[in-house]
């Protein structure tokens, strides 16, 4: 991109950081994503795509295949501890994990590849809402996505803090975890603190299972494989003499295969069922699939590689440990190939983590991310007449 263009997404972007909106409610994000989509002359826009979804389409100079690039467009429940003159203007809403960046980025994509028009072929922009949820990909999906504007591969980037601002990391193994909620309850008659033999006990019940829960992954997942199960909440009682009638638990189990993914609610079922009846108690799990694992089609993550030695050499290539963290792009590589990399934000203090008060997208990767994204929709189609 010329600097104007790369000033202008710039500016974009944290105008997108001032205004932040929360999953399922980016009314003023997609008006403000639009609105940019028309001014640098995209030639579709097509709003309201599984709730708040915008999807833009780019003509090449001649047709051929379709290629799909996407971005996350919502915000985190945080508050700001930033200080910076485009900090949030929300209360306790903000963008913690990058996705205005992201969303400047691929705008930054769509203007370079309006400026210069892939040879054949059609781009599709996919500006997806809701991905904190882990329920904005399947809607666009359920809302005819991809039968309304087919691809042959999708490709997105994730910033990441902890790598070299600017460098990017192409995984060929799954690299970001299904993540999968339970919440249970355990159910008892509730008594006095001074004769429990009258009743039953949520709260033992709980405790066994917060010990239990943790031998799943110790005792019953393959060592070879990579899970984790844990609780976020345990809720029961007011009184210290009163026995409660319930204790609530919450968790989340993440892996990266789908036997796994089976196994882990398999045995959580078991062990609250088991605990349950070792404890006299009755207990109630809802357990929530939410988002699958993100796993890299082969090829697609190496045609991305093929464009950063191209464009910035091998050097710019960097690796980085997979991350049990989740992301519903997995929806969109189970539906189509593709591949999701990760672009450096910075790394020691002047990156800090994502989902963080103090969290700020890196400026400075702007332009190389959006020349990424632009390089890999061209690579694509042209590899595929």
């Amino acid at each position: 991109m010329q600097e104007r263009d790369v000033q202008r997404m710039i500016a974009f972007r944290r105008e997108l950081h001032r205004y932040p909106e929360l999953s399922c409610e980016e009314h003023q994000t997609a008006q403000r994503v639009a609105t940019m989509l028309r001014d640098i002359g995209v030639d579709e826009v097509h709003e309201g795509i599984g709730g708040h979804g915008i999807v833009a389409v780019i003509h090449g100079q001649r047709p051929g295949p379709a290629v799909g690039l996407r971005a996350d467009i919502d915000a985190l429940p945080l508050q700001e501890a930033t200080g910076l003159a485009h900090g949030s203007t929300h209360d306790n809403v903000m963008h913690a994990c990058g996705h205005d960046g992201h969303t400047a980025m691929l705008m930054g994509a769509a203007l370079d590849l309006i400026q210069t028009r892939p040879a054949r072929g059609r781009v599709i922009l996919i500006f997806q809402p809701a991905e904190e949820l882990g329920t904005g990909a399947p809607a666009m999906l359920e809302d005819g996505l991809l039968e309304r504007f087919p691809v042959q591969a999708v490709f997105g980037l994730h910033n990441w803090p902890g790598v070299e601002a600017g460098a990017f990391v192409i995984h060929d193994t799954p690299h970001m975890a299904s993540s999968d909620d339970f919440e249970l309850c355990f159910h008892s008659e509730g008594g006095h603190g001074a004769m429990p033999h009258l009743t039953t006990d949520p709260i033992v019940a709980a405790g066994l299972f917060v010990t239990a829960v943790q031998q799943i992954v110790s005792r019953n997942v393959d060592p070879e494989e990579i899970a984790v199960v844990s609780l976020g909440s345990l809720q029961g009682g007011h009184a210290s003499n009163i026995i409660p009638a319930t204790a609530r638990l919450k968790g989340t189990a993440r892996c990266f295969k789908p036997d796994v993914r089976r196994q882990l609610e398999k045995r959580i079922r078991e062990v609250a069922e088991g605990i349950a009846r070792a404890s006299g108690c009755d207990v109630t799990l809802n357990y929530v699939p939410s988002t699958p694992a993100v796993v890299n089609d082969t090829a697609c993550a190496r045609l991305c590689r093929e464009v950063v030695e191209a464009h910035w050499g091998r050097d710019r290539l960097a690796s980085h440990p997979i991350s049990m963290g989740a992301d519903d792009m997995g929806f969109l590589l189970e539906a189509v190939p593709g591949a999701y990399g990760w672009i450096g934000n910075g790394k020691g203090t002047a990156a800090p983590a994502l989902h963080q008060p103090d969290y700020d997208f890196n400026d400075d990767i702007l332009e190389a991310g959006s020349d990424f994204l632009a390089g890999v929709a061209r690579r694509f189609l042209d590899n595929n007449h």
